[in-house]
């Protein structure tokens, strides 16, 4: 630690030195936020005169938690909507820059007041508590369990390496924040006795802490995510939404046949999926390159007409892979065990598909990469490892394969759409939808591999199957992000774009904040209207040309 450093880490604990220094001087100087935060700083001040003009109807008591300058200003714009319905809102965040890095208290102490004073001053009918300065409550001993399973999953999120080493500074610097957040929250909440607690994310850092803490308090947690999606929000009232929690949805789902509508819409969503380009609200190019075709790929990669599974990595240290576990470790042995017992087998070809997003992977991260050579450091000829760096096209290989492996990937769920057999190792939203394989030990993973190297086709899903998994990918895709004006990746543009008053005019949007405010997700009523629902007429824009629907999947409409 530097001279200066070790100065402010002593100064800062001396009681109400900082405090002093802020009031005295800080309060005075300008303040410096992040370019996210002083943007949703900047339109809060213009709209917090008409919401402070609105009566609290006191319909529901919203306790909102954040922390970070991206989701702290994001927050607070969805808290000043929340108040404009009506609602009592309380807004509590904790003021560290990052969650990695020590933070002098110094430091910390007067970023939580200047903080707090720029939100105090705008108003907007929102409580605003810095919880930097909320009493600590006593935590029950049981607590220590969810705190060290957090800190543990803090670590590999950060590091994206597999398996927490907790002897680490990192892991200590977790689990000293993570209990200092559950000893302010629970105070917090156990005083404004909110009806909902809203929190990002749920899964991990502090906002993990969060959702642990309201649930054992008896708090109905709101959990929320963006994905690549403008204008839609992921959604979750009763689990962390990183576990993609579709169980309502696919009850209510299930039972109604897509319509023709909904299939072109889907069509063209996937075409273009496939070809590498983004399509409609999707601002994501799933594919790094585009389709050169299978026979292409075949040649390139010197395969032979022997059948073929296709294994799907993830990026390991995103929030949706990590503590998925079913039967395995995790992701590391559930592929070193796959590749060992192809290797014993050649009657099948193994490719496996290291997710091109291992490219942008820190430092020190778990690459699967390093895993296959560390298990095979000379793969056989039958088994194909595809780097993540490779100009290959993941769907030109679905193409030729004939069975699927993955761990959570959504492609595992493409490749059932085009029914395929896929054996599925990991915790994901679609195992369990009655068209994948889920095995649930190495005992029934094995077997399964057996009857893919001898028997295939006995494995292929039926067109029944087929049907539910076009049918829950649509809903997955197109239900379960619910409309939502502000995006955080693309929050300056839609702040512009969705003035509050603009955005609680569109009905679509103010439903989404009620469910913010707990009222509860009707999924039955949306895909009822989604029926009536007619999409606009959209081309399909690749190799595959219109009508490539029904060359995507094996079965004719008339078997369905």
């Amino acid at each position: 630690m530097r001279s200066k450093e070790r100065l402010k880490h002593w100064l800062g604990r001396v009681p109400g030195l900082a405090e002093a220094d802020w009031y005295l001087r800080g309060r005075r100087q300008p303040q410096r936020w992040s370019p996210r935060l002083q943007h949703a700083l900047d339109y809060l001040e213009r709209w917090a005169p008409t919401v402070s003009s609105q009566p609290t109807s006191g319909r529901s008591k919203v306790a909102v938690f954040a922390m970070l300058a991206p989701w702290i200003g994001h927050t607070t714009v969805l808290s000043m909507a929340l108040a404009a319905q009506g609602h009592e809102v309380a807004f509590g965040f904790l003021p560290y820059p990052d969650w990695q890095t020590p933070t002098t208290d110094w430091e910390l102490k007067k970023r939580s007041l200047g903080l707090q004073d720029t939100l105090r001053s705008i108003g907007g009918g929102i409580r605003v508590t810095s919880l930097w300065y909320e009493p600590r409550a006593a935590l029950p001993p049981s607590w220590e369990d969810f705190l060290h399973r957090l800190s543990a999953y803090d670590v590999e999120y950060t590091l994206q390496r597999e398996g927490a080493d907790t002897s680490l500074p990192l892991y200590r610097l977790r689990l000293a924040r993570n209990r200092r957040a559950a000893q302010v929250l629970a105070h917090w909440l156990r005083r404004e006795r909110p009806d909902v607690l809203v929190v990002p994310n749920g899964a991990i850092l502090e906002f993990g802490v969060a959702y642990e803490v309201g649930q054992r308090l008896g708090i109905p947690v709101i959990t929320y995510e963006f994905e690549y999606m403008r204008n839609r929000v992921w959604l979750s009232q009763r689990r962390p939404v990183m576990d993609l929690d579709t169980d309502d949805l696919w009850t209510a789902a299930r039972p109604h046949p897509l319509s023709p509508a909904q299939i072109r819409q889907m069509e063209a969503m996937m075409t273009a999926r496939r070809g590498g380009r983004p399509w409609g609200v999707h601002t994501r190019a799933w594919q790094n390159v585009g389709r050169a075709g299978s026979q292409t790929v075949r040649q390139e990669l010197k395969l032979d007409n022997r059948p073929l599974a296709l294994l799907a990595t993830n990026v390991f240290g995103d929030s949706v892979t990590i503590g998925r576990q079913v039967f395995t470790q995790g992701m590391s042995d559930w592929l070193s065990e796959t590749l060992r017992f192809f290797a014993r087998q050649n009657r099948v070809q193994l490719v496996v598909r290291v997710h091109p997003g291992e490219r942008l992977l820190a430092p020190g991260g778990t690459s699967l990469l390093e895993v296959v050579r560390a298990t095979l450091p000379q793969p056989p000829e039958h088994i194909k490892i595809i780097p993540p760096d490779a100009q290959v096209n993941s769907y030109d290989l679905v193409e030729l394969a004939q069975a699927g492996l993955v761990y959570t990937t959504t492609l595992g769920l493409e490749m059932a759409m085009d029914g395929l057999p896929v054996a599925v190792a990991g915790q994901v939203h679609y195992r369990g939808r009655g068209f994948t394989h889920d095995p649930t030990s190495w005992e029934d993973y094995f077997n399964l591999l057996e009857q893919m190297v001898t028997e295939p086709e006995r494995l292929r899903p039926s067109a029944q199957q087929v049907d539910l998994a076009r049918r829950y990918a649509y809903h997955f895709f197109f239900t379960y992000p619910r409309p939502y004006p502000w995006h955080i990746l693309f929050f300056g543009e839609d702040l512009e774009r969705w003035p509050l008053a603009s955005a609680l005019a569109q009905p679509e949007f103010a439903e989404t904040l009620e469910n913010f405010a707990g009222t509860p997700l009707n999924w039955e009523q949306w895909i009822t209207q989604e029926e009536k629902y007619q999409p606009p007429e959209i081309q399909p824009q690749n190799e595959l040309g219109a009508g490539s629907w029904q060359r995507l999947f094996p079965f004719e409409e008339s078997q369905e």
